[in-house]
């Protein structure tokens, strides 16, 4: 049985059907059903996902949440104490970034999306950084 917590979710549940990827686990190491050499996770295949912000008591539940959907996660808190370079750093290694707007602050959404723009990096915008929003965002990457 997946992880499941108080959200009801269960995170191994989420990319079963219509998508291009397969949950990862340990017993049987299941490769991306679009996988360039039939390998297991190899940094061509597997998306990586950076979210800005969110609530930092759920990182954990965010990181579980993205690699259960068989992508890897990063994840950067929304403060901008460090500057933009810290955050461009972030962004230039991922595939894909997530900045839920009701955790982080103006200057950090829009440096992010400035960032994203510069780099050719898809930026999704989410309204909550609830978990259900969060996997919802997840199951819309490859839809």
């Amino acid at each position: 049985m997946g992880q499941k917590g108080w959200t009801n979710i269960a995170f191994d549940k989420l990319n079963e059907k219509n998508s291009i990827y397969r949950p990862l686990n340990s017993k049987n190491m299941e490769q991306p059903a679009n996988c360039c050499n039939k390998c297991c996770k190899c940094k061509h295949c597997v998306k990586r996902i950076l979210i800005i912000g969110g609530i930092t008591k759920f990182k954990q539940l965010y990181v579980n949440l993205v690699e259960s959907c068989g992508y890897e996660c990063e994840y950067l808190d929304g403060y901008m104490r460090r500057g933009d370079k810290l955050l461009e750093r972030k962004i230039i290694k991922c595939d894909m970034v997530f900045c839920p707007v009701d955790c982080n602050s103006h200057n950090a959404c829009a440096s992010a999306k400035k960032i994203c723009r510069k780099h050719g990096k898809p930026i999704k915008i989410l309204t909550s950084s609830g978990i259900t929003n969060m996997a919802e965002a997840i199951k819309s990457i490859d839809s």
